[in-house]
């Protein structure tokens, strides 16, 4: 996957878990306080441009599909 197909993919994923979220009555903000995060920590997570993994968590519980997170944990335990 190339820089700019990544980019792509990372931008259209974050409509999908706002989606989740507004479903679950939460947003980003609110997600962040539950957590004990920053609002910007919550969605450079979702960007993929920070990787907190109390926030992928929380993602995760919310019901937010493995494949639209960027966990590089995971990622590093598939190339093993």
């Amino acid at each position: 996957m190339t820089r700019e197909e990544c980019g792509r993919q990372r931008y259209e994923v974050r409509y999908v878990i706002r989606a989740i979220l507004d479903a679950r009555g939460l947003s980003m903000a609110e997600l962040g306080r539950r957590i004990g995060v920053t609002a910007e920590a919550v969605s450079a997570t979702v960007l993929g441009k920070r990787h907190s993994p109390r926030v992928l968590e929380a993602l995760r519980r919310e019901g937010v599909p493995e494949e639209c997170l960027f966990d590089p944990r995971k990622t590093r335990d598939k190339a093993a």
